[in-house]
């Protein structure tokens, strides 16, 4: 009897890890000559965990090539770890996350204890080999594409950038959205909670969300909630959800992103978000944003 063939990809192959090990006084020797944009981005990577070569060329870099050989010589010192999955055909980008050089060495700058290297052999592992990952790095494209463009304009700003915990921790855990950002450029100043949907949960669960936000505004924490949807199949129906839910005014603004919306579809810049109960798109800065007192300021540790 003939053993029929798995087709290639059938069981998900684990991740590539690539950690080079180092004591905690190895990886302080190690230190030496790292730049401040080294440092910067040794923040950016405490704080988000996880960028690609693309994200962290928007956050620090004036060229793709620049950073990648960067990036690839801070690997090779232990300053950063990196991973990726082989797909079919090719294989990923590089994750880039702290090494043990680089997390002892922002320990060290942050005047917090240093982490044991068998600790940071562990976040990495179990970084790498999380489902959560993937939407980790999607969240974390949508603000790096706000903060390079910000870099490369003038009178543009992304002032904050915070990741889900601190945001989490701000709401006082009404809510957990996925971030949260104050966005500027000459139209004004925009500060809104992100939910980066990737159309797993129902549109119950996304409007279930809403009545979280409202609760939250309620509190004294009223900011406009802004979803980025898949498709724009999925974005027609969360609005109609929404619409059913609050067929009168809805209890704080919402708006949304839908990616395979035709070009333009810059979220910073291009008129790409649609309000709840509208038809026609709005810039970011553009979208109405209610009084109320922001999300409370965390000390803010390097990058925003």
């Amino acid at each position: 009897m003939s053993v029929p063939q798995h087709p290639r990809n059938t069981y998900p192959q684990p991740p590539r890890v690539q950690l080079q090990p180092a004591s905690n006084g190895e990886a302080l020797a190690r230190s030496r000559g790292l730049t401040e944009r080294d440092m910067s981005l040794l923040s950016y990577l405490d704080r988000h965990r996880v960028l690609t070569a693309l994200q962290v060329t928007r956050l620090l870099f004036g060229s793709a090539h620049h950073a990648r050989h960067r990036l690839t010589a801070l690997y090779q010192r232990g300053v950063l770890a990196r991973f990726r999955r082989e797909v079919w055909p090719g294989s990923q980008p590089w994750r880039y996350t702290l090494g043990h050089v680089g997390a002892t060495v922002h320990a060290a700058a942050t005047d917090t204890p240093l982490p044991k290297p068998s600790a940071v052999t562990e976040k990495v592992l179990r970084l790498a080999h999380s489902p959560h990952t993937e939407h980790l790095l999607g969240v974390n494209e949508f603000f790096t594409h706000l903060a390079g463009h910000a870099r490369l304009h003038e009178g543009c700003a992304l002032g904050q950038w915070w990741p889900e915990t601190i945001t989490a921790d701000a709401c006082g855990g009404i809510v957990r959205p996925d971030g949260y950002g104050e966005y500027t450029d000459p139209n004004g100043t925009l500060g809104f909670f992100y939910e980066h949907d990737t159309g797993t949960e129902t549109l119950h669960t996304l409007t279930d969300k809403i009545t979280k936000y409202a609760e939250l505004a309620q509190a004294g924490i009223g900011k406009p909630v802004l979803f980025r949807l898949p498709s724009v199949a999925r974005e027609r129906h969360l609005h109609e959800a929404i619409t059913r839910r609050w067929p009168g005014r809805l209890p704080v603004p919402v708006a949304t992103f839908a990616a395979d919306h035709p070009a333009p579809n810059e979220p910073a810049t291009d008129a790409v978000w649609l309000p709840v109960g509208q038809t026609r798109r709005r810039a970011l800065t553009q979208l109405p944003a209610p009084l109320g007192a922001p999300a409370h300021r965390v000390p803010r540790r390097g990058a925003a």
